[in-house]
């Protein structure tokens, strides 16, 4: 005799509604869960140059064409030129159309397009005006009317070599990373020379001695043991300064 068919608490129809029921219950927890999240997000922000008018291509910015706004820094990328740049590319030409609104792009302001330069310039020495891209610290606060000092390095073998490219070098110009300097034009085609090397620069003091020293190149072997010698007798002469101030308090 054939058993009677045990019937479920819940029907076999419902029992997958249910089932469905509950995923769509999870997914939509899982989905809220992101959305609190994105909300509690600590959202950083970053103040960008944009346009507070329609510029065409070829104009030179005037005061009040670009405006400090700040925009979340997940939505903005690339060399875009700060709020607080803003006077520093009003009186230069802007290369592209621009719409309201839109951010400016330090590429967006060409350096061949600029000019003005030849007042810096003494004619009857062959002065140009020369832009080279530099990285780095200093080269992010460095401004017109700084004395640098160009300095390379270059690997040969196993031995990393270290020398001077050019002392002495006045900035009058900087567009991004871009440092416009006043050379001559054998100074010029050395720097072009150099390039292949690993550039990197040091600002001098306005009142240094302006007699050149012409360095040698130095390899990292030769650097190191007259590094270890300086910074030894610049410990001991730091600490008997220091001792002799409190013998003298």
């Amino acid at each position: 005799m054939a058993e009677p068919e045990k019937t479920s608490l819940v029907p076999r129809g419902s029992l997958r509604t249910l089932l469905v029921a509950v995923l769509l219950g999870v997914v939509g927890i899982v989905l809220m869960n992101f959305y609190f999240r994105s909300r509690t997000k600590k959202v950083q922000w970053a103040s960008v140059a944009v346009a507070t008018r329609a510029i065409a291509g070829g104009d030179s910015i005037k005061h009040g064409w670009f405006v400090a706004k700040e925009v979340p820094k997940d939505v903005i990328g690339g060399k875009y030129v700060e709020g607080k740049d803003i006077v520093a590319v009003e009186g230069r030409i802007i290369g592209v159309d621009m719409d309201p609104g839109q951010p400016l792009y330090w590429n967006a302001i060409p350096l061949a397009a600029q000019g003005g330069y030849d007042k810096y310039l003494r004619p009857e020495l062959g002065e140009r005006a020369f832009a080279l891209p530099m990285q780095g610290v200093l080269s992010s606060g460095t401004k017109s009317g700084d004395v640098i000092d160009i300095l390379g390095t270059y690997s040969q073998g196993d031995r990393l070599t270290a020398f001077e490219v050019l002392p002495s070098v006045t900035v009058i110009d900087k567009i991004g990373n871009v440092l416009v300097l006043n050379v001559n034009q054998e100074e010029q085609l050395l720097l072009l020379a150099a390039q292949p090397c690993n550039l990197t620069m040091s600002i001098r003091s306005k009142m240094e001695p302006t007699a050149e020293r012409k360095l040698k190149p130095v390899s990292i072997t030769e650097v190191l043991p007259v590094a270890r010698e300086l910074g030894t007798a610049r410990t001991a002469r730091l600490r008997q300064e220091t001792q002799g101030g409190i013998r003298r308090d």
